[in-house]
């Protein structure tokens, strides 16, 4: 008789409640999981601009500290770093790419392709913007004539 007794005082969750907080959770998961994965991309866009930003600044003060003349060449699958008055003269070249997804699609520079600092200069003979992209986020690049760098979200 206490057997029978102990086995109705137990409690638990019925079929009905454990489906209705598995229903909740999918929701939740539903909205919060494309609002994860879009912050996770910015973020990913927003690196690769900001070091393209400061492999800017760094070939900038290379030049100014160095007296050496330096650039960067811009291309849709990433940049190159060089040091010499132009990528075709260069006596060393350092190139980085971009991951199959992000591409730089508009380069906009006062000539060519290549940002360009002259020996021992501080401010850039070609100046200008480049705008990388994701296919969903873009962020422009961009240095002025004074040789101001920096990076905005579009």
């Amino acid at each position: 008789m206490s057997n029978g007794r102990y086995y109705k005082q137990l409690k638990g969750f019925s079929l009905l409640e454990v489906l209705m907080t598995m229903g909740i959770l999918l929701m939740i998961t539903i909205v919060v999981f494309p609002i994860a994965i879009n912050k996770a991309n910015k973020a990913k866009l927003d690196s690769y601009a900001e070091q393209l930003s400061a492999d800017i600044y760094f070939q900038q003060q290379r030049s100014a500290n160095r007296n050496l003349a330096e650039g960067i060449r811009l291309q849709a699958n990433g940049y190159s770093l060089f040091d010499g008055a132009s990528y075709s003269t260069a006596t060393e070249v350092e190139s980085k790419s971009f991951p199959a997804n992000i591409r730089m699609h508009t380069i906009s520079l006062t000539s060519g392709s290549e940002i360009l600092f002259s020996q021992g200069e501080f401010k850039p003979t070609t100046y200008g913007t480049a705008i990388i992209t994701d296919g969903t986020f873009s962020t422009r690049i961009y240095i002025n004539a004074e040789g101001l760098i920096g990076y905005e979200d579009l």
